[in-house]
């Protein structure tokens, strides 16, 4: 419940207090007479935005105060001090449109402001509402009217709903990992089943695992190959073909003259040929 407003150098007005009387209040006047007023100073203090030209001509700034009755779903809060029994929202506006917000006196932002005027005061007109009309904004009505009892039984419920959330959670997970064993157990008897359709034989069965082995060390294989394969080959002529080429290159110009290295280059030659089949293949 709002109990107390204060205006400083809002628009027309230079310094107002209203206080309100427990119950039902009610603001008449004519139109131009201020009610607008009161709703933007209420609107400021809710957190919204600071219009420019709000500061009364001449100040060096406009002022909002408002005290609340501290409802219990607020109780405890961070924002509040631990002994608070009301809540003061307040909010400076300076001409240029810098705003500072402040909760009990100690400053704040806008967004405080929000989050605890949305639990202070609702809004409605002729043709539009807000807070009002949301069922759980009612159910927060009703709890707060029926006193702290009911905010002890309302924690009490909402922990346990909590607990529950948290299990079905957990159920929910515990689903997911049957789920996947079980697709996990399927698969594993397709796979099983499609073996016992082949049948392999005795030698067959062998062959498999021999391939079987051959892929689990494909790493070791690619890179023992890749090695004989650079050793052979070689790249700038320092491989075991072109070495082997170029001693039997050698030996055939010898050979004119010991008949002997002759038949060793014909030996280096073959040897050369079947490095070069055997780098190909690498």
């Amino acid at each position: 419940m709002l109990h107390e407003l204060r205006i400083e150098n809002l628009l027309l007005i230079d310094r107002a207090e209203l206080r309100l009387a427990p119950g039902l209040n009610v603001v008449t006047g004519e139109t131009g007479a201020g009610k607008t007023l009161l709703a933007q100073s209420l609107d400021l203090l809710l957190g919204g935005r600071a219009g420019s030209g709000i500061v009364r001509g001449g100040a060096a700034e406009a002022y909002v105060e408002g005290v609340f009755s501290l409802p219990p779903a607020l109780a405890g809060l961070e924002l509040l001090p631990e002994d608070a029994e009301e809540i003061v929202l307040a909010r400076r506006v300076w001409p240029d449109g810098r705003t500072r917000a402040y909760v009990c006196g100690r400053s704040a932002t806008v967004a405080d402001l929000r989050e605890l005027g949305g639990a202070l005061i609702a809004f409605y007109g002729q043709h539009e509402h807000r807070r009002l009309m949301l069922s759980a904004v009612q159910l927060d009505v009703l709890d707060d009217f029926c006193g702290a009892e009911q905010a002890e039984l309302r924690a009490a419920v909402g922990e346990g709903h909590a607990r529950v959330r948290a299990l079905e959670d957990r159920v929910g997970a515990l689903r997911e990992v049957a789920d996947g064993r079980e697709r996990e157990l399927d698969l594993l008897a397709f796979e099983l089943d499609e073996i016992e359709r082949v049948s392999p034989s005795e030698s067959e069965a062998g062959e498999l695992a021999a391939e079987r082995d051959r892929l689990r060390h494909l790493e070791t294989l690619q890179s023992a190959a890749g090695a004989a394969a650079q050793a052979v080959s070689g790249e700038g002529g320092e491989g075991a073909v072109e070495l082997l080429a170029r001693a039997a290159a050698q030996l055939q110009t010898a050979g004119g003259i010991d008949p002997a290295l002759g038949e060793l280059q014909e030996r280096v030659q073959a040897l050369a040929y079947e490095a070069q089949d055997a780098g190909a293949a690498l």
